[in-house]
């Protein structure tokens, strides 16, 4: 008598997260990133530096803001277009889609999806 072959087990992954979210994500992260950042240091400068000090500490805030601004979106526009480019010339085999749709027109992969 042989053993029962395993039952296949699919380990959910990021099938329901989708690019929007993931720049979503991001977007919040540098958000939280330049609100931390001014939060911390324009009470400091401000405070070294007295009432003379506010000007040269909104512009350098706003120098600071900047480059946080242009390097996430410089960075979310490089992994995006590298992502676009490995998924298109990687030589790896292609899978078939799973399941079929029952009807005809436009199929969803969750309505065939059991359970």
């Amino acid at each position: 008598m042989s053993p029962p072959a395993p039952k296949l087990v699919i380990v959910p992954g990021n099938e329901s997260e989708s690019p929007a979210s993931s720049f979503r994500r991001i977007i919040q992260k540098s958000l939280l990133l330049n609100v931390v950042i001014v939060l911390t240091s324009f009470p400091v400068l401000v405070l070294a530096g007295g009432q003379r000090a506010v000007i040269p500490t909104l512009a350098i805030m706003a120098g600071i803001t900047l480059m946080i601004w242009t390097a996430t979106f410089a960075l979310f526009s490089c992994v995006s277009i590298g992502r676009l480019l490995w998924s298109t010339f990687s030589s790896g085999t292609r899978r078939k889609p799973q399941g079929r749709a029952k009807q005809a027109g436009v199929a969803d992969r969750w309505l065939d999806a059991p359970g």
